[in-house]
């Protein structure tokens, strides 16, 4: 069975309610250094043939919670990420963005084996002028990037935390023994998968219709109370500067405060976090976590 899928490209209409776009031009400096800003001379497109699906819902509709790690005892998300291993890289816009891509394929399959999680370090080595780079990116240049070049799953490039050539072999390889004096040669015959639609999204209600409809989303956040994160409920509502790009898979209401938050997947580790992972009140843009929220759909097709 081979998975693929089809690229379109279409200019969203004007009844779309977008975020809006000096999020994703401005500098701003993490204090780990990321930055989200689209590469010098390149204006990010938008892609939309197809209704959201806030346009089509009531706000009675909406589940009250939805967490795409448990779906009636089953996980629809992929691995979970580290970043900065083996060596710092500013790639959290790339994490955010394809770890909701690759659960949105996963979600797609309905969990059918296996999972494809995709070639991050093929975007940083070719998504340069259009995505990003170690030294920070776009989250909507990413996805438009693999909606023009598609991405292949991670087994075909390991991530090594660099801005390495792009190049055959820096695609998809294989190398061969002896340990210590092997070769390595590019593969040629491998899938690569391709983003349908992307767009931006604003608005609580509107960003829970797409995640509960379609899965999760990639959101800009203030990464400075990140950085001392152990656990719970983060209720601190700023700094609100957005500086780092993490993945909302979910959202629930807390029965012991009554307070309402999103489930979200880090891209520090496992050690990090709640396994992580962190969540966050909902509904008041804390650390900005509403304010740049960014999705993209995979067309399947089987065959």
């Amino acid at each position: 069975m081979r998975l693929a899928f089809i690229v379109a490209l279409v200019l969203l209409g004007s009844v779309m309610v977008l975020a809006s776009a000096p999020h994703h031009h401005h500098r701003r400096h993490s204090p780990r250094g990321t930055r989200i800003f689209n590469p010098p001379g390149h204006t990010v497109k938008r892609s939309v043939r197809s209704p959201p699906p806030y346009t089509r819902m009531n706000a009675s509709d909406i589940p009250a919670s939805v967490d795409w790690r448990n779906v009636n005892g089953v996980s629809l998300v992929t691995k979970d990420l580290n970043q900065h291993i083996p060596v710092y890289c500013g790639s959290c816009w790339a994490h955010g963005t394809m770890s909701s891509l690759a659960d949105r394929i996963k979600i797609a399959r309905k969990g059918a084996w296996p999972d494809y999680n995709l070639a991050i370090q093929y975007i940083l080595n070719c998504g340069t002028d259009v995505a990003g780079s170690c030294d920070g990116g776009s989250p909507t240049g990413a996805f438009q990037f693999v909606q023009e070049n598609g991405v292949p799953v991670d087994t075909c490039l390991q991530y090594d935390a660099n801005d390495d050539a792009c190049s055959p072999i820096n695609t998809c390889r294989t190398c061969v023994g002896p340990p210590g004096s092997g070769t390595c040669s590019a593969v040629t015959n491998f899938t690569s998968f391709y983003v349908d639609e992307f767009d931006s999204i604003e608005g609580v209600s509107n960003i829970m219709a797409e995640i509960a409809t379609r899965g999760p989303v990639a959101a800009g956040i203030d990464a400075t109370v990140l950085e001392t994160y152990t656990g719970g409920i983060i209720t601190q509502t700023q700094p609100a500067n957005i500086d780092h790009v993490i993945e909302i898979v979910g959202y629930g209401t807390d029965a012991a405060t009554g307070l309402d938050y999103w489930i979200c997947r880090n891209s520090w580790g496992q050690y990090w976090g709640e396994d992580g992972w962190f969540r966050i009140v909902r509904g008041q843009d804390a650390l900005g976590i509403e304010d740049m929220v960014s999705w993209a759909t995979p067309k399947v097709t089987w065959e």
